[in-house]
């Protein structure tokens, strides 16, 4: 995409407006062997703003509270080198990424770090979820391994990534007459009141939510290849997914780790790509293509491993037939700054019977799920990049109060990647919940888990 052709890029932010202000950075990170010069990395990010359009947008909210994502006048993607000292040092990184909001009013909304040696990096991709999922990040590292490898290579593109609105989802949510005239009455009621809010009012908000929400928690952790395989293998031999199947691993810890038998911990929510539900094509396109189901998900400690996994598996599958996936376009129906609004009355920087009433019913004031799990899948995409080997991805993952434990899951190269957060001061040490996870693994695939 030429200059000209980028000034021009404007895009309505639609269903994802209701997550615009929110604090919800997601990352994936990359172990790159090999030697990366970082000026390659500055030049290679700077020409995949030609190919990937929300890598160079910004917000622009209008006075009625709606937004545009807008191409113009935004600055070179923020990219940050540090001395590589430690394996575990990203894990730090990731930690800053997960907490540093992003300039909303000037762009971009993506950032990348490299924790740089000579012969070992770590990339980091950090994203404001509102433009990009876990997939858009596994493309967005294979192609900048793909620059840095061609740095002559012409650069595909651009791919354009399609909104979700009315016009491109199988069948709209619907909303009762009823509805819509109350919904109508209560904006009017806000509207009145003029409140809006800034990228300034959203960094105090995010700074309050983060002393809120201390002790975080990472861990990352890596299955060869042959022990992938097998979990492969043994969950087809039991007929279930290999998502049930690390599912109930991860209840079955829970259950064991954490005994005291909190409701919120009997409900999940399972993320669900929307990237092939749409009615057109989305391909490789970096956006926001991600939806989620809730489930209840017990576990049975009088049952096998294997019952436990094929009852996780009927119940999400029940869920997702019956959950609408695009319901978030329902939230235009509400007026966007009461939307904004809903953060920064749980944080106590706005007050109101409105937001405080509608962060309630959304459960947003509250911890409301156990585990949240977001499973890539089988990420097909090289391994090699001329001198450079893509030795281990982990991630997406981002971390959101409302559960209280996340995980992240890809399989590339064969190799299935486990990324965790938590907060200490409320599960105490997660190795607990990884190493009984992997346990229950183990024995129910056998071998070396």
């Amino acid at each position: 995409m030429t200059d000209a052709e980028q000034q021009v890029f404007r895009q309505k932010i639609i269903g994802e407006r209701i997550l615009l202000m929110l604090p919800l950075n997601v990352v994936l990170a990359a172990r790159i062997r090999g030697t990366v010069d970082p000026e390659s990395v500055i030049t290679a990010l700077d020409r995949l703003r030609s190919r990937h359009p929300l890598l160079a947008v910004r917000a622009e909210i209008r006075d009625d509270g709606t937004g545009m994502y807008v191409g113009s006048n935004v600055p070179p993607i923020q990219f940050e080198v540090v001395l590589r000292k430690s394996d575990d040092q990203w894990l730090a990184r990731v930690e800053e990424e997960l907490q540093a909001p992003f300039p909303i009013e000037t762009g971009p909304l993506v950032r990348c770090s490299l924790v740089h040696s000579e012969r070992v990096c770590d990339v980091i991709l950090c994203g404001l979820h509102t433009i990009c999922d876990g997939m858009s990040l596994g493309y967005l590292l294979r192609d900048l391994l793909e620059c840095l490898a061609e740095p002559e290579k012409e650069i595909a593109g651009p791919v354009v990534p399609p909104v979700i609105d009315s016009s491109t989802v199988p069948k709209p949510p619907s909303t009762h007459a009823l509805q819509r005239f109350i919904m109508g009455l209560i904006n009017r009621k806000w509207e009145a009141k003029g409140i809006q809010f800034n990228e300034s009012d959203m960094c105090r908000m995010h700074e309050k939510y983060w002393e809120s929400n201390t002790g975080i928690q990472l861990l990352a952790w890596t299955l060869d290849a042959e022990d992938t395989a097998r979990l492969v293998e043994q969950s087809r031999a039991e007929k279930v997914t290999v998502n049930s199947t690390l599912w109930t691993a991860f209840l079955a810890a829970q259950y064991e780790v954490q005994p005291d038998r909190l409701r919120y911990r009997q409900r999940s929510a399972l993320a669900v790509s929307t990237r092939d539900k749409l009615n057109v094509p989305v391909g490789d396109a970096l956006g926001f293509y991600a939806s989620s189901l809730t489930a209840k998900l017990p576990y049975c400690p009088t049952m096998s491993f294997w019952d436990n996994a094929r009852v996780v598996q009927e119940k999400i599958t029940k869920e997702l037939a019956k959950t609408d996936l695009f319901r978030m376009l329902t939230s235009e129906l509400i007026h966007p700054t009461l939307l904004d609004s809903l953060y920064f009355r749980k944080f106590g920087l706005v007050e109101g019977a409105m937001p405080n009433k509608l962060l309630r019913k959304m459960k947003w004031h509250q911890t409301t799920y156990g585990y949240a799990l977001t499973n890539v899948g089988r990420f097909d995409i090289p391994t090699s990049y001329g001198p450079l080997e893509l030795e281990a991805v982990h991630g997406p993952l981002f971390y959101s109060d409302v559960e209280e434990k996340m995980l992240g899951v890809i399989t590339v190269g064969g190799r299935l990647s486990f990324f965790h957060v938590s907060r200490r001061p409320v599960v105490g040490d997660a190795t607990l919940l990884k190493d009984a996870a992997m346990r229950y693994l183990k024995a129910a695939v056998g071998e070396s888990t």
